[in-house]
């Protein structure tokens, strides 16, 4: 038995009840060991964090779950990243501030904790009225490295009655577990994403839309590309400068990302051009969304040094034909096509491929 009391592995008498208690105790370990595995070999982000979730769930026959994760990867003010259980929708609410005292005190603690037991501390009860509408019972850190990666917080357990240390124990397993893979998957996405726009990279785009090529043509199901292009943005970097350029980069590219659907990929293809990839999508709903994108653009006030500017896209829109489409060369190329039919129809259009 440790400082904290856990009993997880502490030994058991061979006792009826006692083999009965260190079977439950395989089992556990049994469930954890192929948790850890789970974790350990998914580095899709959002996939991680739903399993981390559902295990708490299943393991734990608890109402309510909710992972409060840093924000970005320069960001680290924790928030709302996936809940489970609730009836309503509080995902990405930024809650708790890196510097509050709840953060430090549970990266000095790393052990579940009651909610009850936190309220004792007059220090951090000010930070607890902010996740108090979270219906929390027991906090659990995610730490790796010494680095606080996470925050699950538990409802009430569906059978009724507290945590037992056997179960904070489990919990704080499954804890460590999801913070190594959490951090794992973190620094994957981070080796995909440009720095600036907080898209893919290019080289991660030709990775996924292989996979969604074949995927499309396994399961018989369309897939559309957009290829996007700032209009004039060489004239628009010489005439306000590259910071400023920059800026509308990542503004647009923002813009792109509150939009789009989860299973939608975009890219930055390359300078001012950008790419999405749209599964399960026919190109005719893939031109609305193009559609939608380009007037999201040309009705947002860019901010000037001076005054707003104006900033319009052009976009090419593809669906992927496995009889023409036999590399994603061609799917691009035939993308292209139709965004330089954009800009010969005059610039801040969208054109389908034919």
């Amino acid at each position: 038995m440790d400082d904290n009391g856990l009993t997880f592995f502490e030994e058991t008498e061979l006792t009826p009840e006692g083999i009965e208690g260190l079977e439950k105790k395989i089992y556990d370990l049994r469930n954890l060991l192929e948790l850890g595995i789970s974790l350990s070999s998914n580095l899709q982000f959002e996939s991680l964090v739903e399993s981390l979730l559902y295990s708490c769930i299943g393991q734990m026959f608890v109402e309510q779950v909710a992972l409060l994760l840093q924000k970005d990867i320069d960001l680290n003010d924790f928030y709302i990243h996936m809940t489970k259980g609730y009836d309503k929708d509080f995902e990405n609410n930024v809650i708790l501030k890196e510097t509050s005292p709840l953060i430090g005190f549970l990266e000095n603690n790393p052990y579940p904790i009651e909610y009850e037991t936190l309220l004792e501390l007059p220090d951090i009860a000010d930070d607890l009225k902010l996740i108090a509408f979270l219906n929390p019972y027991i906090v659990v850190p995610l730490k790796s490295k010494n680095s606080l990666m996470g925050i699950l917080l538990l409802g009430k357990k569906i059978t009724g009655g507290g945590f037992s240390n056997s179960e904070k124990e489990f919990l704080h397993y499954i804890a460590r577990f999801g913070a190594v893979a959490v951090e794992n998957s973190r620094l994957y996405l981070m080796s995909t994403l440009d720095r600036m726009t907080r898209l893919y990279i290019h080289h991660y785009f030709e990775i996924r839309l292989l996979e969604e090529m074949k995927r499309s043509q396994r399961y018989n199901t369309p897939l559309s590309l957009l290829m996007c292009d700032i209009d004039h943005f060489k004239r628009f970097n010489d005439t306000y400068g590259h910071l400023q350029g920059d800026s509308v980069l990542k503004e647009v590219a923002s813009l792109f990302l509150k939009d789009l659907r989860k299973m939608d990929i975009p890219c930055r293809y390359g300078g001012e051009e950008f790419a999405v990839i749209l599964p399960q999508t026919r190109l005719d709903q893939a031109g609305i969304v193009a559609q939608r994108l380009r007037k999201i653009v040309e009705q947002h006030p860019f901010k000037g040094r001076d005054s707003a500017l104006h900033v319009t896209v052009s976009i090419g829109v593809a669906q992927y034909d496995p009889a023409r489409d036999t590399s994603i060369k061609e799917l691009v190329a035939r993308s292209d096509k139709a965004l330089y039919k954009a800009k010969e129809m005059g610039r801040n259009k969208v054109a389908l491929a034919k």
